[in-house]
């Protein structure tokens, strides 16, 4: 890729919905060469779909989950059963104890256990016959977005507003549709239909209240120079959790990082150039003396989750 693709796609990262105008000021090309580049980004599947990033504080009150699953290479009903799970977020097969990492988010009441029958039948058809649930307890950054401190009882969405939400999600762009949704098009996908003016205010109050964090994109990482990724739990010190976890968050090569349940309470995504990148992102972590030890999986396979 040229180094004006490459830019275009990291400004897409941050704010997919930039107009035509803003992104090609700062990648320094006309709107028409924008619009060109993103129809052949999306027609080569380097853009894989349209992302709005949200506060799982506010939007997925019910929990988020962490689930590891032993399985081996030829059982492949395992990871589809999981792929079509609608909670399910993310999907990676890994190195180490376990072979599958799934982050999964819930948000009406009695789903999470649905969810555990419907793991305990995908877990059925493995030989194995072994998972581990991790739950998460608070998110710091995720798809690259760090979350600033909010009140301990954010205010949750409302049905109107998750029906909108929905709507915006995930959306799977075509050659012939490029772009993200335009707010009269949300409007008409919604049920029932919104006027474009009511979509505007609606997205502008849950900008407002960081219900929304942001807009971004699902693209190949291998096309940024990042193909390698790992997870990383991290054991910081008792007493600087917190502290530890908003100095983590500030490093470019993490993606998504959350508190959890475990003695390693830190659950990281790393992206990095490859694995000496990896282990000078480690270095530099250690220079941070609240960290105790770290565990790290890499991540042999990650799928692109589809839109349900």
């Amino acid at each position: 890729m040229k180094d004006s693709e490459l830019h275009l796609l990291t400004l897409l990262l941050k704010n997919s919905r930039s107009s035509l105008a803003t992104l090609g000021e700062g990648v320094g090309k006309s709107r028409n060469w924008i619009a060109r580049t993103i129809r052949k980004l999306v027609r080569t599947r380097i853009i894989q779909a349209y992302v709005t990033v949200f506060d799982p504080a506010q939007v997925y009150a019910e929990r988020n989950t962490i689930l590891l699953i032993k399985t081996n290479p030829r059982e492949l009903d395992v990871s589809q059963g999981l792929l079509e799970m609608a909670e399910l977020e993310s999907l990676d097969g890994i190195s180490g104890d376990h072979s599958l990492l799934g982050l999964f988010r819930f948000r009406g009441s009695g789903t999470f256990e649905q969810f555990l029958d419907r793991v305990d039948q995908v877990v059925a058809k493995s030989k194995a016959d072994k998972y581990q649930l991790v739950q998460v307890l608070t998110t710091y950054k995720t798809h690259g977005f760090i979350l600033e401190s909010r009140p301990p009882k954010p205010q949750l969405v409302s049905t109107k507003e998750w029906e909108l939400m929905r709507t915006i999600y995930r959306q799977a762009p075509i050659e012939e549709s490029p772009f993200p949704l335009p707010q009269n098009e949300i409007g008409n996908r919604m049920t029932p239909c919104l006027s474009q003016p009511a979509v505007s205010k609606a997205m502008r109050r849950l900008e407002g209240r960081g219900a929304i964090v942001g807009y971004s994109v699902d693209i190949k990482f291998s096309n940024l120079g990042q193909p390698i990724k790992f997870f990383l739990q991290i054991k910081p010190k008792p007493g600087s959790i917190a502290q530890t976890a908003r100095a983590i968050s500030t490093i470019d090569e993490v993606w998504d990082l959350h508190r959890t349940s475990e003695d390693y309470s830190l659950f990281a995504t790393i992206r990095t150039d490859s694995v000496d990148g990896y282990n000078r992102f480690l270095r530099r972590l250690y220079a941070n003396e609240d960290i105790l030890d770290t565990q790290s999986q890499i991540s042999l396979e990650e799928w692109f989750v589809l839109i349900h």
